[in-house]
């Protein structure tokens, strides 16, 4: 299997794994992590003896729901559609992920601690202004993105096994210029569609649901009327933020900090800068004399280094972004001048000037309540942190949680009947998210009544709490779950009628007749959708949908499902135009048909990894279909 990956195995950390985002720090320094994790130990993938559990993707899709948070505020709705797609993608990249580890233990890919260490060091986010890593910057940036160590070192040879066994051999992937016309073809193509839309919700039930029927649904879905075992539990919160409101720091801490983090506030002048790469002086030579004589730098590099206008541009760059023989000799330039040949362990380079930021600093001044707010959240995770480990001697002393509120200065509050689902029914407002979140159901599972938890973080802070009563799960009454019961047959009679409906109107269209015509026969409104090219959509309609529509002949039907509604739709007229594409155009048509190959590459790699071992993922305890 792996013969294919040798070759690349002494170049790919130089190829792109230097590129990688460092967002967190490794136990290879001796550092403690920063994450309560409480596991649900339930396993959701298996990949042999690699294992995922239900509290690692619950954790992975509460950080993309925090980040979306953070981008989109209080605009964000996320409905139980994009909660699914967004758990399902979570999982599809953990299944990849674990094929990845997996291949990577069966053919001795190992990741030293050295070289992650390397890989840490090197980044720009960690170093203070001496250009040296900084440990105190490492813990600031690892409590801001509120990440476990672990975690990002397992996620961090993830990313560097992937990219040795997959990611550098589908980058390979070339697609050659005599592709050009049947891709332009492709892409001048457009289509017209009829599609019928078939919405069960909208169709009519000519009855109602019999005794008989009633009783029948009560026995088969038996399991869904039972109520679920409930809690009530009281807690209390100790908030970060409160302890931040405490704490006032002192003009040399302040003053200390803007140097400990100049780097931070100075944005160095930078160089919008052209490039072309040789492998030998003589063709350096030739193409500097070129320069010399005014031709154009992209002509040049096209002609004499085989350089597309893209390779050539390397954008605004710092002067610790250059490589050192270049960083001089570039930022000594004028607008318009170049430097060059210059040699260095890539090469031959010449590199001209087009463009000259300067430097941007912000004064301490301006720079103040940024630093005063760090500085607060710095001082007030130590506080924290110093005073959860007394709570954790007194609750190891018996103490009850009146107690504990007493000596902290803080509230109880009270929640009755907690579910294991998050749901209750009744609990204070203000820390319904944090009610709802894995850490604190967990927790409120895991005890016994009148026992008093442990200590545990959140991102409201820390929290304790102490289970009151539970209330064991019981069978509910006929009479309870009647208007449920109903509902339920209702949907299921809805739905076999529109798949009646659909069965006739496939039929029909599979035995020759045109579209419109069917729609009148069974009064179903008939769409029209304008000419579509390839990327483009109509009716909301997915990438992955759009692609499978142009597969299809004319006439030929297919049957899409669009989140319960059925879309019957035909491909009615092919468009072919003729419209010449330009350079640019071509450039952006193969660079697109690049990436869609590397993609496929990508995923056939993996699916051929996948078929050594055995795979199973338990969709259904994430409430994902099977």
């Amino acid at each position: 299997m792996m013969k294919q990956f040798r070759k690349v195995q002494d170049s790919w950390l130089g190829k792109g794994v230097l590129i990688l985002t460092a967002l967190s720090f490794v136990s290879l320094f001796g550092i403690s992590g920063y994450i309560n994790e409480k596991a649900n130990n339930r396993p959701i993938i298996e990949v042999d003896d690699i294992v995922i559990t239900q509290s690692e993707i619950t954790n992975s899709f509460n950080q993309k729901m925090q980040s979306l948070q953070n981008v989109f505020g209080d605009t964000l709705d996320i409905n139980e559609t994009i909660r699914q797609n967004i758990l399902a993608e979570i999982v599809q990249q953990e299944l990849m992920g674990a094929i990845i580890r997996k291949t990577a233990q069966d053919n001795n890919i190992y990741i030293s601690d050295a070289l992650v260490r390397k890989i840490i060091f090197s980044q720009p986010e960690f170093m203070d202004a001496n250009g040296r890593f900084s440990k105190e910057k490492l813990l600031r940036l690892l409590r801001a993105a509120n990440l476990s160590e672990q975690a990002y070192i397992d996620a961090l040879r993830q990313d560097m096994a992937a990219l040795h066994l997959v990611k550098t051999p589908a980058m390979a992937v070339n697609v050659s210029k005599v592709m050009l016309p049947y891709l332009a073809a492709l892409e001048n193509q457009r289509k017209v569609f009829k599609y019928i839309l078939i919405n069960p919700a909208d169709l009519k039930t000519d009855r109602k649901i019999s005794q008989e029927e009633l009783e029948q649904y009560y026995q088969d879905f038996a399991p869904q009327f039972v109520e679920p075992e409930a809690r009530d539990v009281s807690f209390i919160v100790l908030s970060v933020d409160d302890a931040a409101r405490k704490f006032t720091p002192t003009e040399e801490e302040i003053a200390a900090y803007y140097q400990e983090n100049i780097s931070n506030f100075v944005i160095p002048e930078s160089r919008n800068i052209l490039q072309m790469v040789f492998d030998t002086q003589e063709k350096a030579d030739k193409a500097a004399a070129r320069l010399k004589a005014g031709e154009d730098f992209y002509k040049v590099a096209q002609e004499e280094a085989g350089q597309n206008k893209a390779d050539t541009e390397l954008g605004y760059a710092s002067k610790d972004m250059l490589i050192a023989d270049m960083s001089e000799p570039v930022f000594a330039l004028k607008v318009g001048e170049f430097v060059g040949p210059v040699k260095s362990e890539m090469g031959w380079h010449i590199m001209k000037v087009t463009g000259i930021k300067p430097m941007q600093e912000t004064k301490l001044e301006a720079a103040r309540p940024q630093i005063v707010e760090a500085l607060k959240k710095d001082r007030a995770y130590e506080y924290a942190y110093e005073n959860s480990t007394m709570i954790e001697d007194q609750i190891g002393a018996g103490a009850s949680l009146d107690d504990i509120a007493k000596s902290n200065d803080t509230s109880i509050y009270k929640i009755s009947g907690l579910k294991e689902d998050g749901s209750y029914k009744s609990a204070p407002k203000q820390f319904a998210k944090l009610i709802k979140s894995n850490d604190f159901v967990d927790t409120a599972f895991s005890y016994n009544p009148n026992e008093v938890s442990q200590v545990f973080e959140t991102d409201d802070g820390f929290v304790v709490l102490k289970v009151n009563a539970i209330h064991d799960a019981h069978p509910q009454e006929l009479d309870e779950v009647r208007p449920t019961i109903v509902k339920m047959w209702e949907n299921d009679e809805k739905a076999a009628i529109a798949q009646e409906i659909i069965k006739d109107v496939l039929h029909d269209l599979e035995s020759g007749d045109n579209i419109d015509e069917v729609a009148r026969r069974f009064s179903l409104k008939l769409n029209t959708s304008k000419p579509i090219k390839r990327g483009e959509n109509f009716d909301n309609l997915t990438t992955l949908q759009m692609s499978e529509l142009f597969k299809e002949k004319l006439n030929n039907p297919k049957v899409l499902d669009l989140d319960g509604e059925q879309m019957i739709v035909v491909a009615t007229k092919v468009i072919n135009d003729k419209h010449k594409l330009t350079s640019e155009e071509e450039e952006v048509l193969l660079r697109k048909a690049q990436f869609a190959l590397s993609q496929d590459a990508t995923t056939q790699m993996i699916n051929s990894f996948g078929k050594d071992y055995n795979i199973k993922v338990d969709y259904k305890s994430l409430g994902l279909a099977d």
